[in-house]
């Protein structure tokens, strides 16, 4: 991809340009034709509502880090050393890398089996762009930040929910309350 300011030629999907760290995000993006892809391509992730993330230390158990997702009724926990977000334990972690052995390895840190230094997204980062994101990287939850600092989580059930706030008429002709 060609940077429009200084011409330097970047990586197909590039966020920022190598030379001149002009923001390349908007460069190419369709013309939205509905609601919903104008709603995606133009309005921030931060609309969907980020949640507060749940926080746990790398030393905390597995036995102790499941109990507090199922607690708290939520598919993640970050891990943060005190200053900054280390790694995340998801449900996913949880299936593929501890399954059958939870019994055994209960009481290990959770750091064993988190996923370390997970990707994040800047909160003002259009819907599309983080939908993508996820996409693109097998995520089913994305911590958010603001100026570098951490301002909460979003997880792809906050996209459905979009989806049917922005046409109820899907949830009322599958017969799903709202």
């Amino acid at each position: 991809m060609l940077c429009p300011y200084c011409k330097h030629e970047n990586l197909e999907g590039a966020d920022q340009c190598e030379s001149c760290l002009m923001d390349l995000q908007p460069l190419g993006l369709p013309e939205a034709e509905t609601a919903l892809e104008d709603r995606l391509m133009n309005e921030g992730v931060a609309k969907l509502g980020a949640k507060r993330a749940i926080m746990v230390g790398p030393r905390t158990s597995i036995r102790d880090a499941v109990e507090t997702m199922v607690k708290n009724e939520i598919g993640c926990v970050l891990v943060h050393d005190g200053e900054r977000v280390v790694g995340i334990l998801s449900e996913r972690d949880l299936l593929l890398r501890v399954g059958l052995r939870l019994v055994s390895i209960e009481n290990q840190p959770v750091s064993t089996v988190m996923t370390h230094r997970p990707l994040t997204l800047d909160c003002d980062a259009p819907l599309a762009f983080a939908l993508n994101y996820m996409t693109l990287h097998d995520f089913r939850h994305l911590p958010l930040t603001r100026n570098g600092e951490l301002e909460g989580i979003i997880s792809l059930r906050d996209f459905l929910a979009l989806l049917f706030r922005t046409y109820p008429e899907i949830a009322q002709s599958k017969g799903v309350e709202q």
